[in-house]
């Protein structure tokens, strides 16, 4: 917005064209199943003009390259001659202007790929983000934009975009242009007003959006706006949309991806509902914390990423407190909503709890943030980030209420943020956050971040969840570990898939495509559980012999091993039958948010 002033103000001092003049101009169309986009780009008489497509989405934190859809990219003059063009790099072309004043690129994108940051087009619908269709000129991010589609008949458009104006729908800069998702062709639209403010639901296929999930869909995101906007202080939008696909054929994901004043969820068909219509158990943690992004991570954003680089990779230590703190606030907000019961908000934390602990080796939530570009194999630690990021609001938001005897919260340090920063054009350092929670009342707040956010430290589960009233136990368990998966074989044995380093079955030998039959005289089957008294028989045995028969290549084997141990621990995090008055007020403050 302060870019735009400016460019206000200076039509008035030197008296150039009138912004809409200077808007560049795009026209979206479908056919043969891929996007045709032609963009329009005043040029000023300027010799070349460079123009280039995102590398990647804001919030999908993955080098994508959309520039590899397109093809059939060409340019020409305001008389329609054609221009010289080159590519200058992987995602920036360079065309020779011949002084024009303004000059149309036009291209096809074609893709098939279902993605939260890619566009597709699929039968009778399509979906495109800003970034994958909107070129830009090269240093030009204040320059206002006007959209128009040239659809097939019958066909509907729902973006993120504002108008439609005589059929123009408008962005007041590339950023918001970039931010924009779209839905066109066939699909359902929906809405409702939540606080005062309306809410679109749009999903595709048509026949997904039953009058059951209609239902359960609206009375979600009806208590959810509520709650966030009371976190907040304000709603940050007058139209916000949930753009939905429901996938029916093979996928092996589920997620959204936030928008300024969107959110584009994709889900496999089983998990969105069930016949009767009840939402899949992820759907309400999914669209609470895509909501609360509206927030955290758009507008209350890390100042290494103020203001974006589409091109690169954009590293910053603190995408833990943007995507796992809101992790925390979506379970808050069903919560406090009435979504989730008391003992459901406390079973995530756990299921949290595990996923932090059943990993390999320790790593900090900060490594997570900066590896997030690189998509780890050993540990992903920029999918643990969230349940970690999570875990870490909840014990802050704690701390600071037990400090202050619940006069002071996480919420404040939120809106903290959202007011000294956001409100300021400007982005947050982790200094900056520490200050917040500094100000806020957080005890010892460097020492907490040196063991627990850039550190290795075990989170100080049991002392900072006693503070609520929450009783949190562990249970270590140690048993007898063979070390494979294995899946039925023809023959009636179990046919190994893969050995864990380690284990019983490595010390022996064991390799994949190897037949068990037999495991310390306990006759493998597939048709019984031989696990069972597998670990009855050897647990507390570690490091005596255990013979491992298999057949391998026809041939039968008796492999000599030791019987090795694994300990397991199992986490439970109850309400304290008992509590102190300021446990129970502390617990009040957190599950009301008064």
């Amino acid at each position: 917005m302060r870019r735009f002033t400016h460019c206000l103000v200076l039509a008035v001092l030197v008296a150039v064209p009138p912004i809409r003049a200077q808007s560049v101009r795009y026209n979206v169309s479908v056919a043969r199943g891929e996007f045709h986009v032609a963009a329009e780009f005043p040029t000023g008489g300027k010799d070349t003009l460079f123009v280039s497509l995102p590398a990647w989405s804001p919030g999908n934190y993955e080098i994508q390259n959309y520039a590899r859809y397109v093809h059939g990219f060409r340019a020409k003059n305001a008389s329609g001659q054609p221009l010289h063009w080159d590519r200058a790099d992987k995602d920036t072309w360079r065309v020779a202007t011949a002084r024009s004043d303004r000059v149309t690129v036009e291209f096809d994108y074609s893709s098939d790929s279902i993605d939260l940051s890619i566009a597709r087009v699929a039968q009778d619908f399509g979906q495109f983000l800003g970034t994958n269709l909107f070129m830009f000129e090269e240093g030009q991010w204040a320059r206002p934009a006007e959209v128009r589609f040239s659809l097939p008949a019958g066909w509907q458009v729902t973006t993120a975009l504002k108008g439609p104006t005589n059929g123009v729908y408008r962005a007041a800069d590339y950023h918001e242009l970039a931010d924009a998702m779209t839905f066109v062709g066939h699909y359902s639209v929906d809405s409702l007003q939540a606080d005062g403010k309306w809410i679109r639901i749009a999903v595709w296929p048509v026949a997904d959006y039953t009058p059951a999930v209609a239902r359960n869909l609206r009375n979600g995101l009806a208590k959810m706006a509520p709650v966030q906007n009371r976190i907040m202080g304000e709603a940050p939008y007058d139209l916000y949309t949930v753009f939905f696909n429901v996938i029916h054929g093979p996928i092996d994901f589920g997620g959204g991806l936030e928008h300024s004043a969107s959110q584009y969820d994709i889900m496999p068909a089983l998990a969105f509902a069930d016949p009767s219509g009840a939402l899949g158990d992820f759907m309400y943690p999914l669209l609470s914390h895509e909501f609360f992004h509206l927030w955290n991570v758009k507008r209350i954003r890390p100042a290494e990423m103020w203001p974006y680089d589409y091109h690169a990779e954009q590293y910053t230590p603190l995408l833990w407190w943007s995507e796992g703190v809101t992790d925390y606030y979506a379970d808050l907000t069903n919560l406090r909503s009435g979504l989730w019961t008391p003992d459901e908000f406390l079973a995530n934390a756990i299921t949290n709890i595990k996923q932090v602990e059943d990993t390999p080796e320790p790593w900090s939530v900060e490594d997570g943030s900066e590896a997030t570009w690189i998509h780890e194999v050993y540990i992903n630690s920029s999918q643990l980030y969230y349940p970690k990021g999570s875990l870490l609001g909840f014990l802050l938001d704690i701390s600071i209420r037990d400090a202050t005897d619940n006069a002071h919260n996480l919420d404040q340090v939120m809106r903290a943020l959202y007011t000294r920063y956001y409100r300021q054009n400007k982005g947050f350092l982790t200094a900056d956050l520490l200050s917040e929670l500094r100000t806020a009342g957080m005890p010892d707040v460097d020492a907490f971040y040196r063991r627990y956010i850039d550190g290795r430290d075990s989170l100080p589960y049991e002392t900072v969840f006693a503070k609520a009233g929450l009783v949190f136990h562990r249970e270590v368990v140690t048993n007898p570990f063979v070390g494979v998966s294995a899946n039925p074989a023809p023959s009636g044995g179990m046919v190994v898939q893969a050995v864990t380093p380690g284990s019983s079955a490595d010390v022996a030998g064991v390799q994949p495509g190897d037949v068990l039959t037999n495991i310390g005289g306990i006759p493998v089957t597939a048709d019984q559980d031989w696990g069972g008294p597998f670990r009855a028989r050897y647990r507390g045995k570690a490091g005596q012999p255990l013979t491992i028969t298999v057949q391998r290549a026809g041939r039968t084997l008796t492999l000599n091993g030791s019987v090795q141990e694994r300990s397991t621990s199992t986490v439970t995090l109850t309400r304290a039958p008992n509590p102190t008055p300021k446990q129970a007020k502390i617990w009040q403050g957190l599950a009301s948010g008064l």
